[in-house]
């Protein structure tokens, strides 16, 4: 239940997670599901005629390519997240923090 209450605070406005962290999670489940479509088909072609009929060179660019696709998702976030810990928060306030 964890992660549909995550997914749910992906989506509603003003809550502290970020759209780059849906798209980064969006990604990474296509990518997932992806993977394993590829694994199933692969699976799939080898029971019903007892050899690989596909053509793995351009099966490993295909993989390739969605791993592209995943570190393209996450590469919005660290870079967001690298600049955002580079900037020191400026203190307004007296010694307790507080603004006079």
């Amino acid at each position: 239940m964890k992660i549909a209450d995550y997914l749910k605070s992906l989506i509603k406005v003003g809550s502290l997670d970020s759209s780059k962290s849906f798209a980064l999670v969006l990604s990474c489940i296509v990518g997932a599901l992806i993977g394993l479509c590829v694994c199933f088909c692969l699976i799939y072609d080898v029971c019903a005629n007892g050899y690989l009929k596909t053509d793995l060179d351009s099966l490993g660019l295909f993989v390739l390519c969605v791993g592209g696709f995943m570190a393209g998702g996450g590469i919005n976030k660290a870079l967001s997240e690298r600049k955002r810990n580079n900037v020191k928060p400026i203190n307004k306030g007296g010694k307790d923090g507080c603004i006079d």
